[in-house]
């Protein structure tokens, strides 16, 4: 059995699709069974909250491997979520992290690199999907490329290599259920570099329509996200992340989903044609 914590979202989802295919027994964490109603009858649901490690406990009872993500707690709860999972046996554990974790001074990485720390702590047999730029985080783009036909860009002509959601999913899956995968570590990317322009230039292409690419400033990036709600300190950490891009230090390629899967990832133009129609 399988604990998938996040298993309605991006990643998360896609690894119980992957599990399941697999012929893998999988329980879902959820704090409402009707958002894994897709999967009735297919998967064990475990209601709780991260919140509330009392729950937490009796999801993890059984299980082999945990997929868990990082989420907005902190340390001291996940501390004893960690310390749950060490009470009960000793399962894998899978963290999705960041490629900014190897970055010690990346505010956002830092988040990260101390949820790894406290898992390597534990004793717990821990592996860290360290992931690259989702693909998926062109949907921040939706509302301003529908109300204005454009993006804005903090990152200037820094490049990063999009990944997809079932290319990390696919390297958690295996990290989760082959134990003769030794790397603590698994960096996950996609295979091409690209600048924020050159991927919305794609997207524009593949939902035939114009989208304009409007440089902007880090402040000005930073005051937008606090606009919209998100809070000062995690605005400031995710600024000094388009600072990292910008200044070419995101710009690798790993090989880790052909290492791991046999196969290479997949391309940002085939992404953006399947899922052009919410951008057009």
């Amino acid at each position: 059995m399988y604990l998938v914590i996040g298993a309605t979202g991006n990643v998360g989802s896609e690894v119980v699709k992957q599990l399941l295919a697999a012929g893998k027994k999988v329980r879902a964490f959820t704090r409402d069974a009707a958002k894994v109603a897709a999967w009735d009858g297919q998967v064990e649901v475990a209601i709780g909250d991260l919140t509330s490690p009392a729950t937490f406990a009796q999801a993890v009872s059984g299980v082999e491997g945990i997929f868990l993500m990082n989420g907005a707690l902190d340390g001291g709860i996940f501390r004893q979520l960690i310390a749950a999972v060490k009470a009960r046996g000793n399962p894998r554990v899978v963290f999705l992290s960041t490629l900014f974790a190897g970055f010690p001074e990346s505010r956002i990485g830092q988040l990260h690199k101390d949820k790894e720390d406290v898992i390597r702590a534990s004793g717990l047999p821990g592996r860290f999907v360290r992931a690259g730029a989702f693909m998926t985080n062109a949907y921040q783009w939706l509302a301003t490329i529908k109300a204005e036909g454009a993006v804005y860009n903090a990152t200037g002509a820094g490049r990063i290599a999009p990944v997809t959601a079932e290319d990390i999913a696919a390297v958690a899956v295996h990290a989760l259920i082959d134990p003769s995968l030794t790397p603590e570590i698994f960096e996950v990317t996609g295979n091409e570099l690209l600048t924020i322009p050159e991927q919305v230039g794609i997207l524009a292409d593949a939902a035939n329509r114009p989208i304009r690419c409007v440089d902007t400033s880090t402040e000005t990036a930073i005051q937008g996200l606090i606009a919209i709600g998100t809070p000062p300190p995690v605005a400031a950490a995710v600024g000094q992340s388009y600072e990292t891009v910008r200044n070419g230090k995101m710009a690798m390629v790993k090989d880790t989903v052909l290492r791991v899967t046999g196969r290479q990832p997949r391309s940002y133009q085939s992404w953006a044609r399947e899922h052009a129609s919410r951008f057009a």
